[in-house]
């Protein structure tokens, strides 16, 4: 179904996105290049918790201005036809709107006669991401009547990138995950050391490997003055090493 430059473009495509461990980063970078394989009218991803909620801070929409996006996630997120996959899907699926109800039940839904018939994005399919039983977030792309309904190319399309948009996904929530463990070692470093904010700022590029030099380089800054503030970390915190010094802030984990 899928020719020879059209794998290609998927194959680069990957390559280029499994760079990108930051769901902030990987969110739009995914929504744009998509649209290369599959042309569309609007779409998101969006990360979910526990409960199944969307994560306010980790939500990216594309086409949408802020009065739409804050109008679903406010009046129609819950009510989603979308939410019929939540119970009966396990492991990461493509879906497409009108596979999930017949489509005289469909269209007699609130969200598609308040919300996406008056936008014009009737038709929708993405991918329902899970990852160990546990739904990690939603793909989602929507057309207007006059692109039409999504095809089975484009259906095949997501079902050849789905398991690495999982992975992907997967990736970037333990990325977040970890990132936040760190901050709160630093936090508490920080607080427990009464650090000044040029002190965190240079105890973190020393943890990150940097040599006097580079720090200098960075925060532009005299080689004096970054010595000046490492013997300030040493002496604050009581070590003699930036191996000690380091080891203090993972200790805080």
């Amino acid at each position: 179904m899928l020719n020879e430059q059209e794998w290609t473009t998927i194959n680069n495509i990957l390559a280029e996105l499994y760079t990108i461990e930051d769901i902030d980063v990987l969110s739009p970078k995914l929504l744009n290049v998509i649209r290369m394989l599959i042309p569309f009218s609007m779409g998101y991803l969006v990360l979910l918790d526990e409960e199944q909620n969307i994560i306010d801070d980790k939500k990216y929409f594309l086409g949408m201005d802020n009065s739409i996006i804050n109008e679903y996630l406010e009046k129609y997120y819950n009510n989603d036809y979308l939410k019929y996959l939540y119970e009966i899907t396990a492991e990461t699926t493509v879906y497409k709107d009108t596979g999930i109800l017949a489509d005289e039940i469909r269209k007699s839904t609130d969200i598609y006669t308040k919300f996406l018939k008056p936008l014009d994005i009737p038709y929708g399919c993405g991918i329902l991401i899970i990852k160990n039983n546990r739904i990690l977030g939603i793909f989602n792309l929507f057309r207007g009547e006059k692109l039409g309904d999504f095809t089975d190319k484009d259906v095949a399309i997501l079902n050849v990138i789905k398991k690495h948009i999982e992975n992907m996904v997967s990736r970037s929530v333990q990325h977040e995950r970890r990132q936040s463990a760190v901050d709160r070692c630093f936090a508490d470093v920080v607080s427990k050391y009464q650090l000044t904010g040029r002190e965190e700022e240079i105890l973190r590029l020393l943890s990150n490997g940097l040599s006097n030099s580079e720090i200098c380089e960075r925060l532009v800054i005299s080689l004096s003055t970054v010595k000046k503030h490492i013997y300030n970390l040493y002496t604050k915190t009581g070590v003699k090493s930036r191996t000690q010094l380091i080891n203090l802030v993972y200790k805080s984990a």
